[in-house]
């Protein structure tokens, strides 16, 4: 992965904490939901192209808006498979546990 994708994956990582501070307010498992975020983000970069990780951000934090609760990140990992098949992209065994 190289140094511009990890820098993207960081700031949507610090945009999803910052919806979840603006809408939850609450900080109760955020730092093992941002690891799992982190993880998932990293694998579909590894599987796909930047657009996909950006599409899985924003739904991350779309999620929080409208529901007002964090995905699960098997949740996240399963619509993260979905959208990479739906583009002919392989996912990795990573996404392909969810």
């Amino acid at each position: 992965m190289n140094r511009d994708l990890e820098l993207r994956i960081k700031g949507h990582l610090y945009e999803i904490e910052g919806v979840n501070d603006e809408v939850l307010g609450s900080e109760q498992g955020l730092p093992m939901s941002v690891r799992g975020y982190e993880k998932t983000l990293k694998s579909v970069a590894n599987c796909g192209e930047d657009e996909l990780v950006d599409q899985v951000a924003e739904s991350i934090k779309e999620h929080i808006r409208t529901h007002e609760d964090r995905p699960e990140n098997q949740t996240v990992r399963r619509d993260a498979r979905m959208l990479l098949t739906e583009q002919g992209i392989a996912p990795d065994s990573y996404l392909n546990r969810a």
